[in-house]
């Protein structure tokens, strides 16, 4: 089949069309940008770069695969539009795996609103340690793949399963994790019900065993109620890890005690697990060490939720418990903003930080409405060491003031990520 990757650049979407190519699919892909760090085992020649109905007649199409935010911020794209008048099948990517790259796999999904990217990478460096060969869609780099996927043998299929767009339905694992649950992707789910209840539907779809954190208390009230009964269910929360990881904090023991008890359930050897869980090192943009400015570490990380930033910053503390701690955070999408704000307020008030400073909000799928500010979140806080600076302003304060010693952390899903890796550029 020949696919073409509308939006191939995406942490999503490259890993898909990575993993498709590796299973002899023939693909080709476009995207404003389509050169990037997730699209590099690609040619130049099979890219095309930003959208045009042109690009529907290079060669016999067989499917066009699209990520699922086109339908509502751009559905008059004119591939999508030339793709329905030439009859060619439309799936997102998402659908897309779903159908075709998980076919006749044992397939171990990890969802939750946190922790999915770390523990996906954990069972996956689990298998691969024990000679299991799986494929892999991460929605991150891993550094030693250099890649966010693994194109392995037939069998094992470890994917990332992510609820936004109900996007996850598309999956019938064998195996589920579930992380936690709490409220988001406002700008896709009415209310924290409809949320929930994409979760159940999901997990209803698990053929053989759900991996579950019952200590949350929403994927408790779930399991509860799940049409399989509890007998189904392993609750890894109460089955603490006796070694140490090289990464820091509370939550990433919790996503170490999943990945061990999926480990067990594939019965690897239990020393197996303990020794690969204990060299792993992270993914990208998670916690990311990126280098030093003028004595100063600077890390990158992805957390974009309230509850994410929270927990990271409590495992920087726990990392650097005498050094004075800098948090830049990019607040992402205005809707999450704004829905989250009591929540965002909360958490900065006590952060275990010396310093944070606010930037602008960055707006992804959406429009800015006027209704929310990064300035309106900082002025809220009332903090006297957490001010609001413009991403215009933030490289030139940040280069006078930052000293050796001091630990810097980028946070945000958005923009904040190049802006880390420019300031450590900077003389």
């Amino acid at each position: 089949m020949k696919v073409h990757f509308l939006g191939i650049g995406g942490s999503g979407a490259s890993a898909a069309a990575a993993i498709a190519q590796a299973q002899g699919f023939e693909i080709t892909g476009c995207d404003l940008e389509p050169h990037n760090e997730f699209t590099t085992q690609f040619k130049s020649s099979q890219f095309l770069k930003g959208h045009s109905a042109s690009h529907m007649s290079s060669g016999k199409l067989d499917l066009l695969t699209v990520t699922p935010a086109i339908f509502s911020l751009d559905p008059q794209n004119p591939e999508l539009l030339q793709a329905k008048k030439m009859g060619i099948p439309i799936l997102t990517w998402q659908q897309f795996v779903g159908k075709y790259l998980v076919k006749d796999k044992f397939v171990i999904a990890v969802c939750g609103t946190h922790g999915k990217t770390t523990t996906t990478a954990m069972i996956a460096q689990i298998l691969e340690d024990s000679g299991l060969d799986p494929t892999v869609l991460l929605g991150a780099i891993y550094p030693k793949w250099k890649a966010n996927y693994r194109a392995g043998k037939p069998k094992y299929f470890v994917i990332e399963a992510d609820e936004f767009n109900d996007n996850f339905l598309s999956l019938y694992p064998e195996i589920t994790v579930v992380t936690n649950i709490e409220m988001d992707h406002p700008e896709y789910f009415k209310d924290f019900e409809a949320y929930k209840e994409s979760f159940k539907k999901f997990l209803a779809q698990t053929r053989e065993k759900i991996v579950a954190n019952l200590s949350d208390l929403v994927v408790s009230e779930i399991l509860t109620v799940h049409p399989k009964g509890v007998n189904t269910n392993l609750d890894y929360s109460k089955k603490p890890i006796d070694f140490k990881l090289k990464i820091p904090g509370q939550f990433n023991r919790l996503n170490a005690q999943a990945a061990l008890q999926v480990g067990l359930l594939l019965k690897i050897d239990p020393q197996t697990i303990k020794k690969s869980l204990s060299k792993y090192e992270g993914v990208g943009r998670r916690f990311e060490y990126i280098g030093s400015y003028h004595g100063a570490k600077v890390y990158s990380d992805f957390g974009h939720h309230p509850s994410e930033i929270e927990k990271t910053m409590q495992a920087a503390r726990e990392k650097f418990p005498d050094q004075r701690i800098i948090l830049i955070y990019e607040p992402h999408m205005f809707s999450r903003t704004k829905v989250l704000f009591n929540d965002f307020v909360r958490v900065f008030k006590s952060l275990p930080v010396d310093k944070i400073i606010i930037t602008d909000i960055y707006p992804s799928r959406e429009v800015d409405t006027g209704l929310i500010t990064s300035k309106q979140l900082a002025d809220t806080v009332g903090r006297d060491t957490l001010v609001y600076h413009s991403k215009d302003q933030l490289l030139p304060m940040l280069k006078l003031h930052v000293q050796s010693g001091e630990i810097i952390f980028f946070m945000g899903a958005g923009d904040i990520d190049k802006m880390a890796r420019e300031f450590i550029q900077i003389n």
